[in-house]
């Protein structure tokens, strides 16, 4: 028995140091990693200065890199990350939503600005009608809080292509009361209503045909039993979380 767990506890050492080093890889063995952290860094863009999220955004948006893809972000402050983006994506049709432009530093010719409050499902679809929608990516760096980042999602979700992803982002923000959340900084808590609690809930909707079925391929199932499904059961691909950051894949 002494010799089993000291087996354990050498797998469980193995496992935690080979996990630490291969997120350690992921930053020093990553050109697309390092090429897009350096454009944030430039740009004094937070995404790369304080939270490090190009780690994820390289993985999922490099592919996209010098396509003619079409991109929205909610959120503009002072257009730090509308610099990135452009510097980012040569190629892509880029649209940014903000409810004042009174910080705006970086004024661009080449980027949408739309003047939009996120909370306000009124506002989001005169942006949808004004861009035409068809996004392969929406990133919500809005206001962070509750009702905006759910709002935003439930308007703004329809709109991404298949294929497309809708990012979230500080997701941190539903575990601090200040924003709509549970608790504090010091004693982080999330609960019915906030916005993790809503993504988390989505994943039972990811698993429903798998759950209701037996039979785990959407695809394999026929039109007519498509047709009894959610909006979320039918368009959700899949969901990815991270910290503070959730994607959501559109089928």
């Amino acid at each position: 028995m002494f010799q089993y767990r000291c087996f354990i506890l050498l797998l469980i050492v193995f496992f935690s140091y080979f996990s630490a080093s291969e997120a350690v890889d992921r930053r020093q063995n990553n050109a697309e990693y390092d090429h897009m952290f350096a454009l944030g860094v430039a740009s004094s863009c937070d995404k790369a200065t304080l939270h490090d999220y190009p780690l994820v955004y390289s993985e999922y948006l490099s592919p996209l890199k010098n396509k003619p893809i079409k991109l929205l972000e909610i959120g503009i402050l002072h257009g730090k990350s509308v610099k990135l983006w452009e510097d980012y994506f040569p190629n892509a049709e880029l649209h940014f939503i903000d409810r004042s432009m009174e910080y705006v530093t970086y004024f661009s010719k080449r980027s949408h600005y739309h003047l939009a409050d996120q909370g306000n499902p009124e506002d989001l679809k005169r942006v949808i009608e004004t861009t035409g929608g068809e996004f392969d990516v929406i990133i919500d760096d809005g206001g962070h809080c509750m009702k905006q980042q759910i709002v935003s999602f439930i308007e703004l979700f329809p709109h991404i292509k298949s294929g497309g992803m809708y990012i979230v982002e500080d997701l941190h923000t539903s575990y601090w009361n200040v924003y709509g959340g549970g608790g504090t900084q010091e004693n982080p808590s999330a609960g019915e209503g906030t916005a993790i609690a809503f993504f988390q809930n989505l994943v039972h909707d990811v698993n429903f045909v798998g759950a209701n079925t037996g039979r785990v391929n959407y695809e394999l199932h026929s039109e007519s039993y498509k047709q009894t499904l959610s909006y979320y059961q039918k368009n959700i691909y899949s969901i990815h979380f991270y910290d503070s950051m959730c994607i959501i894949i559109k089928r």
